[in-house]
């Protein structure tokens, strides 16, 4: 073993001369996720002030006037403006205008009979300003049916409680460090899988088919150390690579959580209810596992190919892979799935996400923790046994 660490030492020192792929591997993210959530969160909140703080232009066509009469009482919601030339719906996705209204023109009549008259709204769902004009525009009818429907009543002599024989009170189970949970261990499986893959695909690349590039295999193999143990401290060298990748991504975005929660209390004691030692140890420990099979993949596909380009050909499909089988794990209903839990890869995301959203089952994590340690030690002595073959390390 003390051959491979020899190895991973001389790796981790190539990689200390770089100062470049230094900045980027372990700078880059402290500086990246602040400054992209920051922004996002800045601009997020800019759109919300800018949009509560002014009214929706709206076109209404009401003969009777019955609708134009309950825009006209609430300006700062509202802003009625003429009729734009040409197309309404194109005046409306030219952004001129948030919604065009028309209402029934026997409106007044229709209420005067008791009746229900029709009011049509064209609005574009694609944009945000036209989804709060048609949220702003339900809330006036709702107030506004409210008050007919009880002078209806009144005029009746019955009950204004008649239109409303039931009142639904909600109450919600779930605490905010429940929600925060959720939805943590939903993406963190996700960002954990394709973090360590293409944080240890490019390191891989440049330890395994860069060295035949550099031509300095040769020499490697020309010393007394067992070809096993230069193999063994190539894969320590990918694998921790992976693993640092990973953690210091997390570590930046955790630290860009409070640009996103606004940095409120709520936020703040959510996250440290999750983020206890438990929780961080049980997803570190099948990291380990996770992250070794990932790096047994790249070593095996990047020693055997000639190139630096050819390898990246075999190694970068896999980042499809891990994306797929993590946005999967993201649908809704999967964590239900009982068989799920013995399919590999996909059962470590599903552990995690029941270990953030308080659903956590001993059994199930052991089940994919044993899974994975074992898929990673079988491919671990296939990758050594290949690789101890004349035509994979010296493929031309």
């Amino acid at each position: 073993m003390r051959g491979a660490l020899l190895i991973a030492k001389k790796e981790f020192l190539e990689l200390s001369k770089d100062r470049k792929t230094l900045f980027f591997a372990f700078v880059l993210p402290f500086l990246l996720y602040p400054a992209i959530f920051g922004m996002m969160a800045k601009m997020g909140k800019r759109d919300a002030d800018q949009n509560r703080n002014k009214a929706s232009r709206v076109y209404v066509s009401d003969p009777s006037g019955t609708l134009a009469s309950l825009l006209k009482a609430d300006p700062k919601q509202f802003e009625l403006v003429a009729r734009p030339e040409g197309d309404v719906k194109q005046a409306i996705r030219d952004q001129k205008l948030e919604m065009a209204l028309e209402a029934d023109p026997n409106a007044t009549l229709a209420l005067e009979k008791q009746q229900t008259f029709t009011v049509t709204a064209t609005m574009d769902e694609s944009e945000r300003s036209s989804e709060i004009a048609l949220k702003r525009l339900k809330a006036v009818l709702a107030t506004q049916e409210k008050a007919w429907v009880q002078g209806r009543l009144q005029a009746l002599g019955a009950s204004s409680q008649l239109a409303e024989p039931v009142k639904l009170e909600v109450k919600d189970a779930a605490d905010t460090t429940l929600k925060a949970g959720k939805f943590i261990g939903m993406m963190l499986p996700y960002l954990l899988m394709v973090m360590m893959y293409t944080g240890a695909m490019q390191h891989g690349i440049y330890a395994t088919a860069g060295e035949k590039e550099r031509n300095t295999l040769l020499s490697l193999m020309a010393t007394r150390l067992p070809r096993n143990q230069i193999i063994l401290g190539k894969l320590i060298y990918i694998f921790s690579m992976g693993v640092i990748a990973a953690l210091l991504n997390l570590l930046s975005m955790g630290l860009s959580i409070p640009f996103m929660g606004g940095g409120s209390a709520n936020s703040m004691q959510a996250l440290a209810a999750i983020a206890n030692p438990l929780t961080l140890g049980l997803t570190f420990l099948i990291m380990v596992p996770l992250g070794l099979f990932f790096a047994n993949f790249i070593l095996l596909m990047g020693i055997q190919a000639k190139n630096t380009i050819e390898a990246g050909s075999a190694i970068t499909p896999g980042i499809f892979l891990v994306v797929f089988l993590g946005v999967f794990t993201m649908m809704p209903g999967v964590d239900k799935i009982a068989f799920l839990s013995y399919v590999p890869v996909v059962n470590v995301c599903l552990a995690l996400r029941k270990l953030f959203s308080q659903q956590f089952s001993w059994v199930e994590y052991l089940v994919a923790f044993t899974m994975t340690v074992g898929l990673a030690g079988l491919m671990t002595l296939v990758s050594v046994r290949i690789l101890n073959q004349e035509k994979a390390l010296f493929k031309v």
